[in-house]
């Protein structure tokens, strides 16, 4: 404890109506000092747009946000990571002109609806490619260019699939000095933090690199899966559910449609809730008992808190898709941990190195601000420029930099 700088500040957010408009609502920090760059990092308030207010016209405006097409000057390549169980993983690889192995890498993770080629995910490769760094753009299972090679479908629970995608790129840029961050938008957020969890906890092995392995950011996680779940019954929801079960349904890649216990869950009532699919999709499909075990085996609320990589997380307290208390949970769970001195250690980590910046407004990843740029566009390139100028991945994990 003597060696650790603690700051801990947080509102009171369960209502969202209560808090200042265009303002942060609370930033809260469980690092040590190894990791001050992350505890002093600026994070300036989103100003959203002037016309497009509110967490719903936020969130859907951010779904149409940015190009689909790749764009800038960056080498393209895709490689294939084939999983134990037979699926294979597409990473479209974006390398800068002159890129070096010190300039560090990113993984990106897509949501529930998206791939390699969704707004964000290439609006983020421009940005991290533009400060000459390299990005790994995923497809999971059954999205984008992994339809045809995988059999199984993708869901909040996924954490193995990250962490193989991160040994492949540790194996691809086989340089020590070389960074590795990651980062994950909606269900890719969830997946990542479960993922860094269960390796802070020992619930997973760490893969290759992983002491390269940082910072993470995740945005807008849905990290309580039963308390989302809640929120989408809702009436006020309808079109969500009806849209991603609409997606889903459509997604479904060629294997998997040959499978015969998928061709069995068509001839059922289709779902009106994104639960119900969950109940007749989702969960038999990937080996739970059913959507209750689902949810409480994959979020990434549960283990969060045993992250011991540097790991900012952002969301909103207006998010229609994730209520706000999942995050303020995590926020006193952090706290609690602190004070009792039980947060996680590992290589100089003497508690754990967890920020979560909880924003007034921006939907669930709209943040379309008043000049219309998207304000986690810039997050994005301030925080990896940040990181990786400041230290190489495996200095910020580093014994000496604590104290």
């Amino acid at each position: 404890m003597d060696s650790c700088t603690t700051n801990y500040a947080v509102a009171q957010a369960s209502d969202a109506a209560a808090v200042v408009r265009d303002e942060t609502i609370t930033s809260v920090m469980d690092v040590q000092a190894g990791c001050r760059w992350l505890a002093e990092l600026p994070i300036p308030p989103f100003q959203q747009h002037r016309i497009l207010r509110g967490g719903h016209l936020q969130t859907l405006i951010g779904a149409r946000m940015g190009h689909t097409d790749h764009v800038g000057d960056a080498v393209h390549r895709c490689h294939s990571i084939e999983l134990a169980d037979g699926d294979t993983l597409v990473a479209h690889d974006d390398e800068p002109q002159n890129w070096t192995p010190a300039k560090g890498s990113v993984l990106l993770l897509h949501g529930i609806c998206g791939c390699h080629s969704a707004g964000y995910m290439v609006r983020f490769q421009r940005r991290l490619n533009e400060h000459g760094i390299r990005t790994f753009r995923l497809d999971m299972r059954g999205c984008g260019d992994s339809a045809p090679l995988c059999r199984s479908i993708t869901h909040a629970g996924r954490s193995e699939d990250v962490l193989a995608a991160i040994e492949f790129i540790a194996r691809l840029v086989d340089d020590v000095s070389s960074p590795i961050g990651a980062l994950g938008v909606s269900l890719g957020a969830n997946q990542l933090l479960l993922a860094a969890g269960r390796v802070g906890s020992g619930k997973h092995t760490a893969p290759v690199g992983w002491d390269r392995v940082g910072p993470l950011l995740a945005i807008a996680p849905p990290m309580d899966l039963q308390l989302c779940s809640d929120a989408m019954e809702s009436a006020k929801l309808r079109f969500y559910n009806w849209y991603f079960i609409k997606h889903l349904l459509r997604r479904a890649s060629a294997p998997l449609r040959e499978r015969d216990d998928y061709q069995a869950m068509l001839r059922l009532p289709k779902p009106k809730t994104l639960r119900q699919f969950d109940r007749q999709f989702t969960a038999p499909l990937a080996g739970f008992d059913n959507e209750r075990d689902y949810y409480r085996a994959s979020s990434a609320v549960s283990v969060a808190a045993d992250i011991a990589v540097p790991t900012l997380i952002v969301t909103s307290a207006d998010d229609p898709l994730v209520p706000v208390r999942s995050f303020t949970t995590l926020a006193d769970r952090l706290a609690q941990r602190t004070q009792q001195g039980t947060a996680p250690k590992a290589a100089g980590l003497h508690h754990g190195a967890v920020r979560v910046h909880i924003s007034a407004a921006g939907g669930h990843h709209g943040f379309m601000q008043r000049d219309r740029t998207g304000w986690t566009d810039e997050l994005v390139s301030d925080f990896y420029g940040s990181a990786f100028a400041s230290s190489p991945a495996r200095s910020l994990t580093a014994a000496s930099d604590v104290g």
